[in-house]
């Protein structure tokens, strides 16, 4: 399957790596452990599930502005996102990613929540704001 979505680059760089994908906002200073990756929020469609290592597709954040500081401790400990995409991101986010150093797109040509599944691996360019399908997880 070929799948290329284009958005907008807030943050440039590029990184590849399994999707970990949910259709809700994601507030990473409550809703993520920051030492251990693992989502946290209780009743969250992740809940149970790590962030490490993965390029997090979700709706955008919510929840407060520590969430910009909370990607950056996970990155600095070796368990944040390697990307991130958005549907619609937020500033809160966007400044996370900005400090982390790591790529954010969002308003994508079509929605990333419905078309891309967890495990899916997928490449992102936030210097192009292109989000590509390299492996199908089925």
């Amino acid at each position: 399957m070929s799948l290329v979505l284009q958005g907008t680059g807030i943050v440039g760089g590029a990184a590849e790596g399994p999707a970990l994908v949910t259709t809700e906002a994601l507030a990473f200073n409550l809703g993520v452990d920051e030492k251990t990756g693992l989502v946290i929020e209780r009743g969250h469609a992740l809940e149970g599930q790590s962030v490490a290592g993965k390029v997090v597709v979700f709706r955008g954040g919510k929840g407060s502005s520590a969430s910009s500081f909370s990607i950056l401790q996970l990155v600095r400990r070796g368990c944040g996102p390697v990307a991130l995409v958005n549907v619609q991101s937020d500033a809160v986010v966007a400044a996370g990613a900005v400090l982390a150093r790591i790529p954010l797109v969002h308003r994508c040509d079509q929605d990333p929540t419905k078309l891309i599944r967890s495990g899916d691996r997928i490449r992102v360019d936030g210097d192009t704001g292109r989000v590509e399908l390299l492996e199908d997880a089925s």
